[in-house]
């Protein structure tokens, strides 16, 4: 089993309601002052967000008292209904009248849709406004193409928001660098790693300060340094200690970056300090996937099972946990050390339809019966040979599937000697069955003898008593005591 989590494929970045003006990091830059022609009331909405107005102070004024509304409605952590629908309108109604300078209005009806669960509108909203070459909607329609696995339509998505503004798409500069890494995790493709890098780079040469830029170029670095050369690992260590540094100046936190530093340190071998990283990581995100991934790693590690069944429970929210087979088989492991034996199997068995062609879950499941069930109270003989007999099939099977992989060498070597010991136990137990039977039989003749005896002194005593002679017991008895007397008399005149 694997202690450390090397980072599923990147959840990518979805911007969601925003409140980035003119001025502001990533709001409409590149905007057009007004012109004489922009009062006409004959001018059609324009065609092109690169074109776009600044907002006046009236328009602002508007967009924040709706933006305020918002907050305010989240305050709860959640937005009912009505909320969704109210706070919608009055976006809408300040990019109805100002449709020239507020895009970014409309976008955010979408992006409200969105997180209020109405997909299908909010992907309207993004086409409307994709179609006018506003970035932040080309970005958001890239997250959806690639939660939905079309990898190649969000990478254009990605570059046209990119294309729509060159200073201001950081989201879809981090995203095409997301997805570039995970392309060169799997691939190890140097077009890939620079691509990623160069995206990154872009996004801090105007915004230094910006956190998912950290995360992601930390992220780099750190695949390459594990994956393919271990200088990049000295590179992922600044890039973390520098990105803790920008965020404290500005009183931010990252829970990727402290998983990252908690990874750099498994690198080292220093599991105390990583799960310190790892602690910090889901005290800023309580959910963060990764981190609570690697403290359920480490906590099985020192056999804290508590620990790592309530941090796998955690991490298993995330979709990407959800197809990964190691959380699946160490869950079942934290559930044998709870002594949840049920819960255990059935931890196994899932760790089966996530991987079929996985062998641990086989071995684990043979370990379970062979370990963990025998000793359970008021378990008998039949009971652990049945354990037994399916620990050795289990086994078996492992062996098979990971028959010729030098990964598993060792766990193999393991499993035959388990057959092995399997095989010297039952044959112990038909041993020992069949010296207890013939015990049995022996103390049944000897029953059986005694019977006999008895009953011949009986006999006997009938006969003697019907003869008129003393009984043949208590003769012997006179016998035995005459003799007793005769021995004493001699130790006496001695």
């Amino acid at each position: 089993m694997k202690m450390i989590s090397n980072l599923p494929i990147s959840t990518l970045s979805r911007v969601a309601l925003s409140l980035l003006l003119v001025g502001s990091l990533g709001g409409l830059t590149g905007c057009k002052k007004k012109d004489k022609d922009s009062k006409n009331p004959d001018n059609k909405e324009l065609a092109d967000a690169s074109n776009a107005e600044v907002p006046d102070e009236q328009a602002q004024a508007q967009f924040t008292e709706i933006y305020g509304k918002y907050v305010a409605a989240k305050a709860d952590g959640t937005l009912s209904e009505a909320e969704c629908s109210s706070i919608a309108k009055g976006f809408d109604d300040v990019y109805q009248s100002n449709k020239r300078s507020m895009l970014v209005a409309r976008f955010n009806v979408g992006a409200l849709w969105e997180e209020c669960g109405d997909k299908d509108q909010a992907v309207k909203i993004y086409q409307e406004l994709g179609d006018k070459n506003f970035h932040l909607a080309l970005n958001n329609l890239g997250v959806l193409a690639w939660n939905k696995g079309n990898t190649k339509e969000a990478l254009e998505l990605f570059a046209k928001s990119v294309e729509a503004d060159k200073k201001q798409a950081f989201a879809a500069r981090n995203n095409l660098a997301a997805a570039h890494r995970d392309r060169y995790a799997d691939k190890l493709s140097p077009e890939d790693f620079d691509t990623a890098e160069k995206q990154i780079q872009n996004v801090l040469a105007v915004d230094t300060s910006n956190k998912a830029a950290y995360e992601n170029l930390a992220r780099l670095y750190y695949d390459r340094g594990r994956l393919k050369d271990p200088s990049y690992l000295v590179l992922a260590n600044l890039v973390v200690t520098q990105a803790l540094r920008v965020l404290e100046k500005e009183n931010r936190q990252s829970a990727d970056i402290w998983n990252l530093r908690g990874l750099l340190y498994m690198q080292q071998d220093n599991q105390i300090d990583a799960l310190k990283a790892f602690k910090q990581a889901v005290e800023i995100e309580a959910d963060h996937p990764d981190a609570n991934r690697n403290i359920g790693f480490i906590a099985i590690r020192f056999r804290d099972y508590p620990t790592a069944e309530k941090a796998f429970d955690t991490a298993l929210k995330a979709p990407a946990v959800k197809r990964d087979v190691e959380v699946y088989i160490a869950m079942g492991v934290a559930k044998r050390g709870l002594k949840k034996f049920k819960d255990a199997e059935e931890w196994y068995r899932k760790a089966m339809e996530v991987d079929k062609k996985d062998p641990r879950p086989w071995y684990n499941l043979a370990v379970l019966n062979q370990d963990h069930l025998i000793g359970q109270d008021d378990v008998d003989q039949p009971e652990i040979e049945a354990f037994y007999n399916v620990a050795k099939e289990h086994c078996i099977k492992f062996n098979k599937m990971a028959e010729g992989n030098k990964a598993y060498a060792a766990t193999v070597k393991d499993c035959l000697d388990r057959v092995a010991i399997i095989d010297d136990a039952i044959t112990t137990f038909r041993v020992m069955e069949e010296l207890e039977k013939k015990a049995a039989a022996l103390a049944e003749l000897e029953k059986k003898q005694e019977q006999e005896r008895r009953q011949r002194l009986l006999d006997m005593e009938k006969k003697a008593a019907a003869a008129g002679q003393p009984s043949p017991e208590a003769a012997a008895n006179a016998a035995a005591k005459a003799e007793a007397e005769a021995e004493a008399k001699a130790e006496t005149d001695k």
